[in-house]
């Protein structure tokens, strides 16, 4: 866990310092810490870069001083509440097998390590595509379009994910791209990235094994969640559910689900980015914030979406 810990001196004089940072499990068990050593003149304010290491085990812990005494001054000692995830299979998810192509590596690789891989498309219930396939989807692959309207037909659910780049670089996709039941989706640019995303609240497996349906700062990429990109849909006889909101009002959905009122699959658009961070080998970098890095929040959330993509009737 990045964070700057900052120490002023009020004092009129200066001053050595030297202060325990402890983590506490919710047991007030001391569970890490470090010393800080500092020499602080007058007035003088210094800010600490510094990585916390997160506890291997779920719970809610608490960064703060390692003190004994409560306040300094009167001024009541600060302290970081944070929640640590691990992530979990659900029951229903049991149930579900899920294919993507043999070009989307890291796709079938986090499929392989959740025992969620289907050896072919006829055994899955879902379809599963990332940036690869997104880019050649959008250059009309007919391969890829062909796959696309096998899995529909099943009554498959296709979900694309990582759409709209990497969070900080331009977008490459056509502007207007043909989807499933004739619908297209128009990918325009957005005034800002988002580091912050809502979950619908009533989606029982969207929000599976979460405190909270915000979810904020994912590791990496500056805690870039969603990239600046918005999406307009054009189409009739469809249903298009949000199932992620984010900025204010809100305005902005980047995770929709499209329903046909006639025809049989569904598909779900997701830019909320997980490239990179459902991979528990990329560590993250202390000196590159801007690289992705494993987060269990972003498979977690994967997961979750994957299982709340499939209706009960596709379920084994």
């Amino acid at each position: 866990m990045r964070i700057g810990v900052t120490f002023k001196n009020a004092s009129s004089r200066n001053i050595a310092l030297s202060e325990d940072l402890v983590v506490l499990d919710s047991a007030r068990v001391k569970v890490w810490k470090t010393a800080i050593n500092l020499e602080l003149s007058i007035n003088q304010t210094i800010t600490v870069p510094m990585m916390v290491p997160v506890p291997k085990t779920a719970g809610t812990f608490t960064l703060t001083r390692g003190s004994n005494t409560n306040d300094v001054g009167g001024i009541p000692s600060p302290a970081v509440e944070f929640h640590v995830l691990q992530p979990v299979k659900s029951t229903r998810l049991s149930k579900i097998l899920v294919f993507a192509p043999d070009p989307e590596v890291g796709l079938n690789s986090f499929l392989k390590t959740w025992g969620i891989k289907a050896p072919l498309i006829s055994w899955g219930q879902v379809l599963l595509l990332g940036k690869i396939s997104w880019d050649s989807f959008t250059k009309g692959d007919h391969e890829l379009a062909t796959l696309l309207d096998r899995a529909l037909k099943r009554e498959m659910s296709v979900i694309f994910i990582d759409l709209g780049g990497n969070g900080r670089d331009s977008m490459t996709s056509p502007a207007k791209i043909n989807l499933p039941f004739n619908v297209s989706v128009n990918i325009v640019k957005a005034a800002l990235p988002e580091q912050k995303f809502v979950l619908k609240s009533d989606g029982k497996e969207l929000n599976y094994n979460f405190k909270s349906n915000t979810i904020d700062k994912l590791n990496g990429g500056y805690g870039v969640a969603v990239p600046a990109t918005d999406m307009h849909f054009e189409g009739k006889n469809v249903k298009i559910n949000a199932f992620v909101t984010t900025g204010t009002n809100p305005f902005r959905f980047p995770v929709v689900e499209i329903i046909p009122t006639n025809g049989k699959g569904k598909v779900y658009l997701c830019e909320v980015l997980t490239d990179g961070r459902i991979d528990e080998s990329v560590k993250p970098s202390r000196n590159h914030p801007e690289l992705p890095a494993y987060d269990p929040i972003a498979v977690q959330f994967l997961l979750n979406l994957i299982s709340a993509s499939v209706g009960d009737n596709l379920l084994k």
